[in-house]
């Protein structure tokens, strides 16, 4: 692989990006589990953080438009991963949560991300790993909502 520059930060991310996903859809077949692509894991990542969450919640969490994270919730009900059940503070919304597969799914991904954490950290070692990861943390903290990326 070519030297990137500086200038080249956006491929970096882009790359690793899809390496994390492939080593994540890996891991996850050999756990016996397929079907869970990139956009159903993120709706597990917001809705893992937060728990009982609005669809509108969920989609402004994962910075997806309502009318997609719609769908994806429609496919994970489908699946039986989720289920949907009115919002006791307003009659006209639903709240998502976790079915006990569900549940069971997001720690198949925890233990996954973690696998692919240790190879990563094999590779630069897990200070550098460490290091990567609280930086590029603090920039998603600090430029949230400078500019309008959806």
């Amino acid at each position: 692989m070519p030297t990137l520059g500086h200038h080249e930060i956006g491929q970096l991310l882009m790359l690793m990006t899809r390496d994390f996903q492939s080593r994540l859809d890996e891991d996850l077949r050999e756990r016996g589990i397929a079907g869970i692509g990139a956009r159903h894991r993120s709706v597990f990542l917001h809705l893992g953080q937060h728990g009982g969450s609005r669809m509108v919640d969920l989609a402004a969490s994962a910075g997806i438009r309502p009318q997609s994270m719609i769908k994806i919730i429609d496919e994970l009900e489908v699946m039986g991963l989720i289920l949907r059940h009115p919002d006791p503070t307003d009659s006209r919304a639903k709240l998502i949560n976790f079915t006990e597969s569900g549940h069971r799914l997001v720690s198949e991904l925890s233990k996954s991300t973690h696998t692919v954490w240790q190879h990563y950290a094999a590779i630069v070692g897990e200070a550098v790993l460490e290091t990567t990861f609280e930086g590029l943390r603090q920039l998603l903290e600090n430029t949230s909502g400078d500019s309008n990326h959806e």
